[in-house]
């Protein structure tokens, strides 16, 4: 048998209306009808439509993240750090994939927004247009990426002095031949930490040599051709930075099936510290960034907008952090 808000208000002895309200989060309901109705609900087994209260109260509950790949490690911390604050809050966080694609991203996109969330957190690969037109009706904070000229709240580490740091510690141990694995400059963060590696360059007199840059793409398996495509070269380079994870499980991959060891003919430095770079012989020196508290910081910035914040738009930039292990050595 199914059971309706009618029942419940009977059971409880309160009037549909009150016990709509006591279940549904919104207008005022007393403590004790509050408890009335849940204690009755629980008796019955009545679940409330969520889809009618959201008409009712205007709002969900629930917010929309849309990340570029959900296999990568690093979405996977930012989105726990997102849901750990949203849902203290009691907001639950809807999760999609754009694959790194604007096509892919609008589509997901407009499938949360049919759902009606709250908000939106996303680590785009969209244009400023397309944003604001989605900021100008939605709360939407970008996460990871700051897109120049969206009117919007955005949370990102400083890539441009993370990867600056990577390649001067590389400078110090008289690298002069370092070459880049990057993910695609049209993603923000790969722009960023791909100037980093040419300011580092350029401040010690190191010739920007375009030989040395090795675009891949967003995958593992992208960072593995475009490492090899380095490591391959009769004038391979003496030092691999890799502009993220992904990027540099491939460069490891290529090394060992290449038969080069770390850091005797190549010294490596990654960009994001995960569990496995200090599994791994020699541990990997790495640029690590708080992913946690990236998420944390976007869920804290969007509950503010969803409750009515309207202050100028946000941009906060959290630092990254150098981390030397055993990856890089000397040039021989």
């Amino acid at each position: 048998m199914t059971f309706t808000l009618k029942d419940v208000a009977r059971v409880a002895g309160l009037s549909q209306a009150t016990a709509a309200r006591a279940l549904g989060g919104y207008g005022y309901a007393s403590p004790d009808a509050v408890e009335r109705a849940s204690d009755a609900a629980r008796r019955l087994g009545y679940t409330p439509n969520g889809v009618a209260r959201a008409l009712v109260s205007r709002t969900t509950r629930t917010v929309g993240l849309v990340v570029g790949d959900i296999e990568n490690p690093f979405f996977a911390a930012a989105a726990r750090g997102l849901a750990d604050a949203l849902e203290g809050e009691g907001h639950t966080v809807l999760l999609a994939n754009s694959d790194e694609h604007p096509a892919a991203e609008q589509r997901a996109i407009e499938a949360l927004r049919s759902h009606r969330v709250d908000g939106l957190v996303l680590a785009s690969v969209g244009r400023a247009d397309d944003l604001n037109t989605i900021a100008a009706s939605s709360p939407l904070v970008l996460l990871d990426r700051s897109i120049r000229g969206v009117h919007a709240d955005s949370v990102t580490v400083d890539n441009r002095a993370g990867a600056r740091h990577a390649v001067e510690h590389l400078v110090s141990l008289g690298h002069r031949r370092i070459g880049i694995v990057s993910d695609h400059p049209s993603i923000a963060s790969s722009a960023e930490r791909l100037a980093g590696y040419r300011r580092a360059l350029k401040d010690a007199g190191l010739p920007d040599d375009p030989g040395l840059v090795s675009i891949g793409g967003s995958t593992r398996e992208d960072g593995h051709r475009a490492a090899r495509a380095l490591l391959e070269r009769a004038d391979r380079p003496t030092a691999l930075f890799t502009s993220n994870n992904f990027m540099t499980y491939g460069a490891v991959l290529a090394l060992r099936e290449l038969g080069l060891s770390v850091p005797g003919d190549v010294a490596l430095v990654g960009f994001d510290d995960l569990d496995w770079t200090v599994l791994v012989d020699p541990p990997l020196t790495v640029v690590s960034q708080p992913v946690a508290e990236l998420g944390a910081t976007a869920g804290r910035l969007l509950l503010a907008r969803i409750g009515g914040d309207e202050s100028p738009p946000r941009r906060i930039r959290l630092p990254a952090h150098l981390i030397v292990r055993g990856s890089c050595g000397a040039v021989r």
